[in-house]
């Protein structure tokens, strides 16, 4: 026990002012982040082609198949042993579905849809649909089994009815060029959404990219390492209930407003970690958004939102990237934490807000290290505010306007440079003197603990 306490005490020691322990990332190794080299892999042989005539295409028998040509009024319906595989390989095929899906996964152990090299495929429903069985089938393309869609060629959808792929397992796509036009949602993966690459044009009414498993805590999850992605969305541009963990890839996410409740550029329920990637948002909502913890590793990010450029209920950790934000707040969460990166915040109420969103952590902003830029526009405004803490260990924070800084609890200068207004100061000032300066540890946590945000 004695040794227990040595180490405590050690550790409070090398803590001293610099900020909290704690990792910063959240656990997620229960998600499956990762693709195989099947799902990979487009190649194909000793294929069946589909013989079409005036009725369905019912695939009965797990094999490789392959569709072309012009198929109107028809659906490809795929019902297999669940412990078969299908693959179907789309080659320059145009399916016009009046009232049902063009392709619809009734069972199998998973399904492939291969796009051709070099083919064009289009996709299009009714505005209605006549359902054949006791499942909801909403979408142009609808799985109830996993389902992967990898190759090389384009395909085109026009969803009419509601959405335009839907699984209601897993959804893995590992290459292609998509245009998607749907009333509804664009892309969704109950399970998960997980995409290697490919080339997305995607304009929905609903959520453009979502997985939405509310059961499981380790499914409902979007993981994307790479692709290019056109969104125009009335809905959400990407969310993930559980997840959404970004490595890379192009974005250029717009939202807009409908009826719809959320219009989110990317959003989550629980967590958001983007590790790489080139973001363009423009969001009618937050640009990016999580009801808990939000780390941002890497990235460049151009946000322009009417509500919060990056919004976290939580906990809010930047180690690096460059961020540039237009908004009405810049930055806001519970505990907010920036380690790196370049940070250009132009807001029209606070710069950096840490609130009460929720009891987890007492309302502090913590800055470690990066070079923070923040104007702000005229009026009741603060370049930055915490309803509990602000601390300023490192970096450069350099703040334009009528009021720097506004705390309730308490704020420390331990290190990096401040600048307001142009001039360089060592002093934190209480826009309306009521905090406690110098006083950490009164509220529900005090950050100099040395044992990180009590969760």
């Amino acid at each position: 026990m004695k040794k227990i306490i040595v180490i405590l005490i050690s550790l409070f020691i090398l803590c001293g002012c610099s900020g909290v322990i704690y990792d910063s990332s959240e656990n997620v190794d229960t998600n499956n982040l990762s693709f195989n080299n099947e799902d990979l892999d487009s190649s194909y042989s000793n294929t069946t082609n589909l013989v079409v005539d005036d009725d369905d295409v019912y695939i009965t028998s797990g094999g490789t198949y392959t569709l072309s040509g012009v198929l109107e009024d028809i659906s490809v319906i795929i019902n297999v042993d669940e412990k078969e595989e299908v693959q179907l390989v789309l080659d320059n095929v145009t399916i016009n579905s009046n009232d049902f899906a063009a392709i619809y996964v009734i069972e199998a152990d998973k399904v492939t849809i291969t796009l051709a090299q070099g083919s064009v495929n289009t996709l299009t429903d009714g505005s209605t649909y006549k359902q054949i069985d006791t499942n909801n089938v909403d979408a142009v393309i609808f799985s109830k089994a996993d389902l992967v869609i990898n190759g090389e060629g384009t395909l085109n959808i026009n969803a009419n009815y509601s959405h335009g792929i839907v699984s209601k397992d897993d959804l893995i796509i590992t290459g292609g060029n998509y245009n998607i036009n749907a009333v509804g949602q664009g892309i969704c993966g109950k399970d998960c959404l997980k995409i290697s690459s490919g080339n997305f044009n995607v304009e929905s009414g609903g959520d453009a990219l979502k997985s939405n498993n509310d059961e499981d805590a380790d499914r409902g999850y979007v993981y994307i390492t790479g692709g290019t992605y056109v969104i125009n969305s009335k809905g959400d541009g990407i969310y993930g209930i559980n997840l959404v963990s970004i490595e890379g890839g192009n974005f250029n996410i717009t939202t807009s407003k409908s009826s719809n409740t959320s219009y989110k550029a990317i959003k989550s329920d629980a967590s958001i970690k983007i590790s790489g990637g080139d973001f363009i948002i423009n969001a009618y909502d937050d640009g990016i958004h999580s009801d808990n913890s939000i780390y941002i590793s890497e990235g460049n990010f151009t946000i322009t939102s009417t509500d919060d450029g990056i919004h976290g209920d939580g906990l809010v950790t930047i180690d690096n990237g460059n961020v540039d934000i237009s908004a009405r707040e810049g930055i806001e969460g519970t505990y907010i934490v920036i380690n790196g990166g370049t940070i250009n915040i132009s807001a029209s109420d606070d710069g950096i807000n840490a609130g009460q969103k929720i009891s987890s952590y007492t309302p502090t902003v913590e800055i470690n290290g990066g070079y923070i830029t923040i104007v702000m526009g005229q009026g009741d405004t603060d370049g930055i505010d915490s309803n509990g803490y602000i601390y300023i260990n490192g970096g450069t924070v350099d703040i334009t306007g009528q009021s720097s800084f506004d705390y309730d609890l308490g704020a420390e200068h331990n290190g990096g440079t401040i600048i307001v207004n142009g001039s360089q100061t060592d002093t934190i000032t209480n826009q309306f003197g009521g905090g406690m300066q110098g006083t950490p540890g009164q509220g529900s946590y005090s950050p100099f603990s040395g044992f990180g945000p009590r969760r």
